[in-house]
């Protein structure tokens, strides 16, 4: 890491230049000390604290002892006493009030800030500071206790916390001890972490690396090397979720990182401390191969952002208390360059090829993905019947080269009550008691084979007969589309109909060819809960059931 250390100090010293830039200097104002903001809110300014901290006790940055620096963080830890509630809580102002998780999340920061004081003690005093940073952590721990959560992630943020609060507030043996009973309720629960490394949320773009955080907390408290194991088991997991283009692959997430475009940033520091401290006594032993893989992906992350002008990830703090992980030596530098990886309980299968990778899924109306460069394309089957609107696939049949997804829908309709009712008000009819008329089932099967250049996808459907069926091709808007008829740009939220012959699509320097197209009827979807793709153009091609298709998806030179 030495040679990236300057790297990463001043990038966080952009972030500190926009803190104190923003810092709110009003004294009238509720929010004296705090970062301009929409809203009343504290964790942006926490956060960047312990960025603040770990600069002002770094000799190599500019911030090194500075006096500015100094007095801001302490108006800044009077504006973050100020707006926390009586009761301990720290919200979260868009959406959570009285907030134990989100208290918890401000927590882990101001902790780690205190822990910076405490170990650089000799080189400056902090001292008073100090006294503001336990003042807060004491209402917040209290708060963080009695409170409740939302979501999987929560618990283990709050766990985490009051570990970190139990070890910080030992002296106080009554009130540690409620603080680890309480902890003691949520780890009954069992950790929702897989054996193939995913958690609960499944989300690789925010909420893995907020619990893999949360875990290794838990073992830095707590000693007990069974939590870091959930993060090792996932770093290897994050590693099939890389796109050629070092991007990551979100679309399986069930939170707000759903398809959003992000890097590898979040886990530099996680990568970096199982590295530094790999076998050392009480600390997980990683594989060979796992040490030389977790080595080559830190080393990417980082110089990823170098190259391409991005700031170095937000953990120099973490580095700082941490510091073995600043003494680490790279070996290796890239993501892994080719994988096929199912994960069977997901029901995702990742594949990356040396010039292009792809992404099925089960259970998903979008149920296959294929990325070339970083332009990416998802194919979705319209298949408007009764309550159903797409196909779905609830198998999922990985073999050789080729992977079988399949689904039956199936026609119905309500039959008139036998009995009458004792009310003649629909909605409150148990509609699940009566009797159905079954009218037609409608067998899919999707067969994705791979190619030298692509994949080939057949699609063949029995049993229904006449139905409009669409094989939906989503591409993203200003591409650019042609063929020897026509040449375009798509616009979000718009789409054609492919009649025949193929069509290239292009970005930048990359292409991708599909078709051939098809046009036995020009229905694109029913009016009412269809999935609009507002973001991207819809390239259809229409055939009527039963059908037997066979569509490509090609690298094209």
């Amino acid at each position: 890491m030495k040679r990236y250390i300057d790297y990463l100090i001043r990038s966080e010293e952009h972030r500190v230049d926009e803190m104190l830039f923003l810092q709110i200097k009003d004294k009238n104002d509720l929010c004296y000390g705090l970062m301009r903001g929409d809203v009343i809110e504290a964790k942006p300014t926490i956060y960047m604290m312990a960025t603040a901290l770990a600069l002002y006790l770094n000799s190599r940055s500019r911030y090194y002892k500075s006096e500015k620096l100094m007095e801001a963080l302490q108006l800044a830890a009077d504006g973050v006493a100020r707006v926390q509630r009586k009761s301990g809580y720290i919200d979260y102002p868009c959406c959570n009030f009285f907030s134990a998780p989100d208290t918890s999340f401000c927590y882990k920061r101001l902790n780690d800030g205190y822990r910076l004081m405490k170990k650089y003690q000799d080189v400056a005093d902090t001292t008073i500071l100090q006294k503001k940073y336990l003042a807060i952590m004491r209402m917040a721990a209290e708060a963080i206790r009695d409170g409740g959560f939302h979501t999987p992630n929560h618990r283990w943020g709050i766990c985490a916390a009051l570990m970190q609060a139990a070890k910080l507030f030992a002296d106080d043996t009554e009130f540690a001890k409620s603080l680890m009973d309480r902890t003691v309720l949520y780890l009954q629960e069992g950790i929702d972490g897989n054996s193939e490394g995913e958690y609960a949320e499944r989300s690789t773009g925010n909420y893995n690396a907020v619990v893999n955080n949360a875990m290794m907390a838990m073992y830095q408290c707590s000693k007990d090397v069974k939590y870091l194991g959930y993060v090792e088991r996932n770093l290897n997991m994050m590693m099939y979720y890389i796109e050629p283009n070092d991007m990551v692959f979100t679309q399986n997430s069930t939170r707000q990182d759903q398809g959003k475009e992000i890097f590898m940033d979040k886990y530099l520091y996680q990568y970096l401390y199982l590295l530094a401290y790999d076998g050392t006594d009480g600390f997980i032993k990683l594989t060979p191969e796992e040490h030389a893989r977790f080595d080559g992906a830190a080393h990417q992350i980082i110089k990823g952002c170098a190259e391409t002008g991005r700031q170095a990830p937000n953990c120099l703090h973490l580095l700082m208390i941490y510091d073995k992980t600043l003494d680490y030596t790279f070996e290796n530098c890239g993501f892994l360059k080719t994988y096929h990886k199912l994960f069977k309980e997901a029901g995702v299968l990742r594949v990356k090829k040396e010039n292009y990778s792809y992404t099925v899924m089960k259970n998903r109306s979008a149920f296959l993905y294929f990325n070339v460069n970083g332009l990416e394309a998802f194919l979705k089957i319209g298949e408007s019947y009764c309550e159903i609107r797409n196909f779905v696939p609830d198998e999922m049949d990985v073999q050789e080269g080729k992977t079988v997804l399949s689904h039956t829908a199936r026609g119905w309709y309500y039959l008139p009550w036998k009995e009458k009712q004792n009310t003649s008000d629909w909605w409150q009819m148990d509609h699940k008691k009566r009797d159905l008329m079954i009218t037609s089932d409608l067998h899919t099967q999707v067969v994705i084979t791979e190619l030298a250049d692509g994949l080939e996808i057949s699609v063949d459907t029995d049993g229904l007969e006449r139905l409009p069926l669409r094989m939906e091709l989503c591409v993203p808007s200003q591409t650019t589309l042609e063929n020897d008829h026509f040449c375009m740009e798509t616009v979000a939220g718009k789409s054609m109909v492919l009649s025949d012959d193929y069509v290239t699509m292009t970005k930048g320097l990359t292409s991708i060819e599909f078709g051939p197209g098809a046009c036995e009827h020009h229905f694109k979807g029913h009016y009412s809960g269809e999935e609009v793709n507002a973001d991207g153009y819809t390239i259809y091609c229409n055939t009527y059931t039963p059908t037997k298709r066979v569509y490509t998806l090609k690298v094209k030179q």
